[in-house]
């Protein structure tokens, strides 16, 4: 897989601005789209556009858009998403569902000042090699107008709790001088973490609550194994129908 972090150095060329800087941009090509054959090299670049960097995926509907955010905040700045044509998607509805994820990304972006225009969807079939780098190279030239992103902020360090032995043992925490007074809720916590007469800890949760969180666990536990088999079966029953291997009475 191609890593935005070793992207060559901008420099003027194809998909570059009037300015002569060249953004880097990650696309996730959908295996039934677009052939990449002769507009991909061997480490996963376009030939015509070397700042471009192309990733297979089985389904335009299999990416998510927390890949795309991943890829805008590790050194990416513009990432594209290409399915085959709408209403002609190979896994019936792969394409309109990567679109309207995009749609509502896009919208959040635009509420965290992002500029949304980084984060597009593209729809080309097999041999539409010519339209799909023309698009890429609009892309890619528009991003290349777009400012600079603001660089990430660093967390601050989190502050070193000190120790004061006390009277009565070793090592207890005790406020540094001047420090503020212990949370009015420490004493509460500390009851809750209390050892019970069996000699078991108590967690402070009730088992109502333990048991929405086993619940929860379940429930997403099963989306995933739902999402991940529905998709290999309707590709098996799709290819079935066609070479005949399941056939209606």
């Amino acid at each position: 897989m191609p890593d935005v972090n070793t992207a060559p150095p901008a420099a003027a060329g194809p998909g570059a601005a009037a300015g002569g800087r060249r953004p880097r941009i990650i696309g996730f090509l959908c295996d039934w789209a677009v052939s990449a054959e002769g507009i991909v090299g061997d480490d996963g670049r376009m030939r015509d556009l070397p700042n471009v960097s192309l990733i297979k995926v089985p389904c335009s509907g299999f990416m998510r858009p927390s890949w795309l955010e991943f890829a805008l905040r590790n050194g990416a700045d513009g990432v594209f998403v290409c399915g085959c044509p709408l209403g002609d998607c190979f896994n019936r509805l792969g394409n309109n569902l990567i679109r309207d994820r995009v749609v509502q990304m896009r919208r959040r972006l635009e509420r965290q000042k992002v500029q949304p225009d980084r984060v597009t969807t593209i729809f080309y079939g097999l041999h539409d090699q010519a339209e799909f780098v023309r698009a890429v190279r609009e892309f890619s030239e528009h991003v290349a107008a777009m400012p600079a992103p603001a660089p990430a902020r660093p967390r601050p360090p989190a502050a070193a709790a000190t120790t004061k032995p006390a009277a009565g043992g070793e090592g207890q925490p005790s406020p540094a001088a001047g420090g503020a007074p212990p949370a009015p809720g420490a004493a509460a916590e500390r009851k809750d973490r209390e050892v019970s007469p069996d000699g078991a800890a108590r967690s402070g949760r009730s088992d109502g609550t333990i048991a929405s969180h086993r619940v929860l666990a379940v429930c997403n536990f099963l989306d995933r194994f739902l999402r991940a088999n529905l998709l290999h079966l309707a590709v098996r029953h799709h290819r079935g129908g066609l070479t005949g291997e399941a056939r209606l009475p």
